[in-house]
């Protein structure tokens, strides 16, 4: 009976652990106040095995988002972090508003 109640246990832990999923959004205005802009870019990369090999290595800034978006004049900046797996996965996106 310890050995399924064990069983039943490291199961029950590996399911939550497999299905546990974090977002955090975070950002900043840089232009006027409650300008942001007409074109929004957007450059993402994803991190596996907690950050230890990229699929996109160091092309996620800002430079490669106001690229993607056509923006010279970036007036609001929002990056966002998606954790998956408990940290197996995470995706990467930085994105960028102006004109």
């Amino acid at each position: 009976m310890k050995k399924i109640m064990t069983f039943a246990a490291a199961a029950a832990f590996a399911v939550c652990f497999m299905s546990s999923c974090a977002t955090v959004n975070s950002g900043a205005a840089i232009g006027e106040k409650g300008a942001i802009g007409q074109k929004m870019g957007e450059a993402k990369s994803t991190y596996y095995l907690w950050g230890l090999w990229s699929s996109q290595g160091e092309q996620n800034n800002l430079q490669a988002a106001a690229k993607n978006g056509g923006i010279s004049k970036v007036s609001q900046v929002e990056y966002v972090d998606k954790s998956i797996f408990g940290g197996l996965l995470i995706q990467h996106t930085t994105r960028v508003y102006g004109e």
